[in-house]
């Protein structure tokens, strides 16, 4: 049994600090997901939060078929979609990395080759169709296996695969200057 599976056991039994920690164990994973799924920098912190408000009201329903930060993604991933229904987002530019600082003895070239890397990243995954976004930021940022991507966004692992391939597809001839 996974230390998440005796945090969720705890917390389905009323332990709000065995909670807590899944918050904080998961937290930062599902906000980095819903911010490159929504374009709505405000909507951000609101999905992440209900996702957990929903948690915690359904983790006496959690039977454990699935990781429970596979569970959370799939509550979140359905957060981010309501979010869509509500309102259509405004793209707006926000960064995937965030460049690190350059050093003094930084080579400017290739502090500005980077910046413009990132830039064109950004640029190509925003034009990705949304559940490609999706597959393609659970698999490369957040290292999910296609079974778990699956449950997630409820498709099949092939599915995922095949969505995961046309992100890889598509990015790949977006960037191609990168290579």
């Amino acid at each position: 049994m996974s230390e998440d599976d005796v945090l969720a056991a705890a917390a389905r039994a009323g332990d709000e600090t065995a909670f807590e920690c899944l918050v904080r164990r998961h937290g930062p994973a599902l906000y980095r997901y819903a911010r490159r799924m929504t374009a709505d920098a405000d909507a951000v912190n609101d999905i992440v939060q209900e996702t957990f408000v929903s948690a915690w009201r359904q983790i006496g329903t959690f039977r454990g078929d699935s990781a429970v930060r596979t569970w959370l993604f799939a509550i979140c991933a359905r957060k981010v979609v309501d979010s869509h229904r509500v309102k259509r987002a405004i793209p707006i530019d926000d960064r995937l990395i965030e460049p690190p600082a350059a050093a003094p003895d930084d080579d400017p070239f290739a502090s500005a080759s980077n910046s413009a890397f990132l830039e064109a990243m950004e640029m190509a995954l925003a034009e990705l169709p949304p559940r490609q976004r999706a597959v393609w930021m659970l698999r490369e940022v957040e290292g999910m296996t296609f079974p778990q991507i699956a449950t997630v966004l409820s498709l099949s692992p092939d599915g995922a695969r095949g969505h995961h391939h046309r992100a890889r597809a598509t990015l790949r001839q977006r960037l191609v200057q990168w290579r």
